[in-house]
């Protein structure tokens, strides 16, 4: 009788236990930020046609595109850290009202981050502002986050965000174009967003005789790749000669060559590059199908230099969140000198354009 008392009290436990964690895992872990008060910004864009991996949406007025990135924002649902960097987010997308945003990975991390997912949402829900991503390294790493794959369908459940999963024979979750027309329907710019993964895998590492001891980062796959080069000639065959741009969170191994030379042609390297531990191409096919004439990272939070390589430019985003690792926490540099901030992409009709780079500390002076 004992020795069944103490089983089921067990089993009462462990089921209490459990259900404690399930409900935890979908109580609220809000942005400590006031949703409701946001101002609307508005759109110019209209959203033309949807396929499977791919977006076409159209300027209805003549003129510029403009494009704002933030990266690495890491809403981990500290109260105070998070509220700095979304307060700065929707500030930042008044101040310039762009006609898209992108977020360059490492955006809503932490656990129990399915309330923060939707609430990230429903800003741009809230602003009018059709927005983008790609995932991080840092997106579904822990164990009582959201799935990579949820975190896509939860963004791309939102009227506002254009991200798309990607065709299922690519590998990862949100490979995926956005075709931006001008007024009169001609293209303007593309952009080509891949998963670049968290770490490879004991296959991959084994595939590129990789000690399994060691543990580098992940990137782009081969699929993904071929899926860049078929997607390129669609377009080519649609509009012709065009510009692009690509955007992942893990640098390409040729960023980390490259910046050993220090030739930069803006920018500090305060830190290594933490670059993918292996290449499966992609840079060799951009330089290939030339259209793709910059490439944009995430990931290193206190390097925020560009270069030039075989005439293709590869820069990192500025870094937005206050939520990691900083120049302030690693170097203990004044707020001043602080890099979070935003990249701002002001595209010409004909689709050219060049980055300007802000930080948060200048509204502050």
């Amino acid at each position: 009788m004992k020795k069944s008392f103490k089983i089921i009290l067990c089993v009462l436990l462990v089921a209490v236990i459990a259900g404690g964690v399930i409900t935890y895992a979908f109580l609220p872990h809000p942005l400590n930020y006031n949703i409701k008060n946001i101002e609307s910004v508005g759109s110019n864009i209209e959203v033309i046609e949807k396929t499977t991996d791919s977006v076409t949406i159209k300027n209805n007025q003549k003129g510029n595109v403009k494009v704002i990135t933030f990266t690495d924002t890491h809403l981990d649902g500290k109260n105070k850290t998070s509220k700095v960097t979304v307060s700065h987010i929707v500030e930042n997308v008044q101040k310039e009202k762009p006609d898209l945003v992108i977020f360059g990975g490492d955006n809503v991390t932490s656990v129990f981050n399915r309330k923060r997912c939707n609430q990230l949402a429903q800003i741009f829900e809230k602003l009018g502002v059709y927005w983008a991503a790609v995932l991080g390294n840092h997106e579904g790493d822990s164990s009582g986050s959201v799935s990579r794959e949820e975190m896509v369908d939860i963004f791309s459940s939102y009227e506002h965000c254009l991200m798309l999963q990607g065709p299922e024979d690519v590998w990862g979750n949100g490979n995926y174009y956005i075709n931006i027309l001008n007024a009169d329907d001609s293209l303007c710019h593309t952009f080509y967003f891949f998963d670049s993964g968290s770490r490879m895998s004991s296959e991959m590492k084994a595939e590129y005789g990789i000690d399994e001891s060691e543990n580098p980062y992940d990137g782009v796959k081969e699929s993904q790749v071929e899926w860049y080069k078929e997607a390129v000639k669609a377009n080519k065959e649609k509009y012709g000669d065009f510009h692009s741009t690509a955007i992942l969170h893990i640098p390409l191994p040729q960023m980390e060559t490259e910046a050993e030379k220090g030739n930069f042609i803006r920018g500090e390297k305060r830190e290594g590059v933490c670059a993918s531990g292996f290449d499966a191409g992609l840079f060799d096919a951009i330089k290939e199908m030339g259209t793709t004439e910059k490439v944009f990272f995430g990931h290193d939070h206190v390097n925020d230099f560009a270069l030039m390589c075989d005439g293709i430019m590869l820069a990192y985003m500025e870094a937005s969140g206050y939520g990691s690792y900083t120049t302030y926490s690693k170097f203990g540099y004044e707020e001043k000198d602080w890099l979070q901030g935003w990249t701002v992409f002001d595209i010409a009709p004909e689709g050219t354009y060049e980055p300007y780079y802000h930080r948060n500390s200048e509204n502050m002076q």
